[in-house]
């Protein structure tokens, strides 16, 4: 299974757009100040978008029985809130999603999307193999939901930090939600201890992703007042 991801030919190069980290905060604000969406909604909303996205680029259909293994590696910030509601629609499209949350939040989105999890009988591990062909063996694919944007592992340190170390030696498909953990989206380069160029779902496609050999839409299409498309879609990276 390739982890390249062609370019839509649906898409010209002229139709894309990309956000900034500013410009990305600014549309999260705006949806839930000015559109009235609330916290839980637009994290059920991205965790959604992002398992449809995996559907599309990893069909069910097309994949063998190992491969329809994901594990799901959970930071403690928004973006593990995002893993989780992933890991959780993924289940409900018949994968088979095991997580891996280390540094568990005392927030109380995190806390009742975790118990949403384990009610549906998703398996959380305990620790994450250092050996890395171990985790080769037993999945088919590695969602990364460890980081969002602007965030070092040096911030996070322990286990997650561990497991981004891990993460990085990994042989099979790895999907970043947003954008890779540890990338800094200013400039699209990789912070000490980050993850480098893989494939990635992201709900608003940042700078950084500039670099990439072409978007592949994956998801419903909706524009802002600034005609601005945003959508759930992956991009292939070469590196």
């Amino acid at each position: 299974m390739s982890s390249a991801v062609g370019p839509d030919p649906a898409e010209t190069p002229e139709e894309r757009s990309f956000l900034s980290t500013a410009e990305a905060a600014a549309l999260e604000r705006e949806l839930l100040e000015d559109y009235r969406f609330g916290r839980q909604q637009l994290v059920e909303l991205c965790g959604h978008a992002s398992a449809v996205a995996v559907t599309k680029v990893f069909p069910l259909p097309a994949l063998s029985r190992k491969q329809r293994t994901v594990l799901v590696v959970c930071g403690p910030e928004q973006n593990g809130a995002v893993g989780l509601v992933c890991a959780r629609h993924l289940r409900v499209f018949e994968y088979e999603p095991t997580i891996f949350y280390p540094t568990r939040s005392l927030d109380l989105l995190h806390q009742d999307l975790t118990t949403q999890c384990e009610k549906m009988d998703i398996p959380f591990l305990s620790y994450l193999p250092t050996e890395v062909q171990l985790i080769n063996d037993a999945y088919g694919l590695v969602v990364d939901a460890v980081l969002g944007p602007g965030v070092e592992p040096s911030e996070v340190g322990g286990p997650c930090t561990r497991a981004l170390a891990t993460l990085k030696l990994l042989s099979i498909p790895l999907v970043s939600l947003d954008i890779p953990s540890g990338m800094l989206s200013k400039v699209g380069t990789v912070g000490p201890g980050g993850l480098g160029w893989r494939p990635l779902y992201s709900a608003g496609p940042k700078k950084c992703k500039g670099k990439g050999s072409g978007p592949r839409g994956a998801g419903n299409t909706s524009r802002r007042k600034t005609g601005l498309r945003v959508e759930a879609r992956f991009y292939g990276w070469a590196g």
